[in-house]
């Protein structure tokens, strides 16, 4: 099952290829195949953060941003080893999504489709 974010100018994520405190806004569609998300964590800020876009430029996020955390499984990411022939690397891939205010709604349709892939929802 594919989950598709819509591109958004109120998204940003951040992926293990990102580099450190820089966040890009989401441009095109994203999609995620649930199958492979081995972890899941949310939470809103609550203070403002600043972080940079990839043009190094301030970008503040507002308290109440929803953020949303993936993990995808290993085998999502694997290729041979470089180094030794016949073993392969599993790299763990996690993509970080923040989510401004203003795109609530778009949230809120993520997280309804996430819950419906949670078998133990406490």
């Amino acid at each position: 099952m594919l989950l598709k974010i819509r591109k958004s100018s109120a998204i940003y994520f951040k992926t293990n290829d990102t580099p450190k405190d820089t966040l890009i806004n989401l441009s095109s569609h994203l999609y995620l195949n649930l199958h492979q998300i081995t972890e899941l964590s949310h939470y809103t800020l609550k203070t403002s953060l600043e972080k940079k876009t990839p043009e190094r430029k301030k970008l503040l996020l507002a308290p109440e941003t929803k953020v949303i955390h993936l993990s995808l499984a290993p085998t999502f990411a694997s290729y041979d080893d470089p180094k030794n022939s016949g073993r392969r690397i599993h790299e763990r891939r996690f993509y970080t999504l923040h989510f401004l205010p203003e795109a609530i709604q778009d949230y809120l349709a993520i997280r309804q489709a996430l819950n419906g892939q949670i078998l133990n929802d406490d």
